[in-house]
């Protein structure tokens, strides 16, 4: 198990990126506002189903790497905290340029919503680099074994995203007109975000022992 700290400040930073508008979050509100609560959640399950192919292939691949390699493991981790930066500036750039976050979906039987949930997020490439970039950041080798540290964390954010998505899916579904009236909630949460991925990318960067670990 990670330091309480490190594990709060990363459940943290996993709430700002479930926040951000991309494919995940615009089927959730789309389908919330369209057509309710049920099939939303549908499509919610579907992302969180996921994970059951993301998190071994990362998790365990990872490790045995890591294992053989810890100067790779350290690039790994410096190079995370980099792309956190690229995070937050795109973030801050989208809410600044006001671009919209909400597409149109179709309706469909719910099989097919909950396979369109898994396979949006699992064929978003984006989630498996930043779990790459992500998890190392917040795994120590000298308290543990990092294959499980890293287990941990990506179920506990796996867990957090279901969650978040349950509140999107209900609040949209309650919110319909309001959500589509008001796009400055979304650029909101991008802003948001965006101080949040360099916040924590300047802390893991700056406040790194002498041996190189955060």
């Amino acid at each position: 198990m990670p330091s309480l700290h490190l594990f709060l400040l990363y459940l943290t930073a996993s709430l700002a990126l479930n926040l951000t508008p991309g494919p995940d979050m615009a089927l959730t509100l789309t389908r919330g506002m369209t057509q309710g609560f049920k099939v939303a959640w549908l499509s919610v399950l579907g992302t969180f189903a996921a994970g059951v192919i993301q998190i071994p292939l990362v998790v365990f691949g990872l490790a045995g790497i890591f294992k053989e390699s810890p100067v790779l493991f350290e690039f790994v981790k410096i190079a995370g905290a980099l792309y956190l930066v690229y995070l937050g500036v795109r973030a801050i750039r989208r809410s600044i340029r006001g671009e919209e976050t909400l597409g149109t979906v179709s309706a469909g039987s719910d099989r097919g919503v909950f396979w369109q949930g898994l396979f949006t997020n699992l064929l978003n490439p984006k989630v498996f680099i930043f779990l790459v970039a992500f998890l190392p950041q917040f795994a120590d080798p000298d308290i543990g074994p990092i294959w499980q540290q890293m287990l941990v964390l990506a179920v506990s954010s796996k867990v957090l995203g279901l969650l978040n998505g349950a509140c999107l899916a209900y609040g949209a579904s309650r919110i319909r007109v309001w959500l589509s009236r008001n796009v400055w909630f979304l650029r909101l949460q991008d802003s948001l975000l965006g101080v949040a991925m360099l916040g924590i990318a300047g802390y893991l960067i700056f406040n790194r022992s002498p041996g190189g670990r955060a």
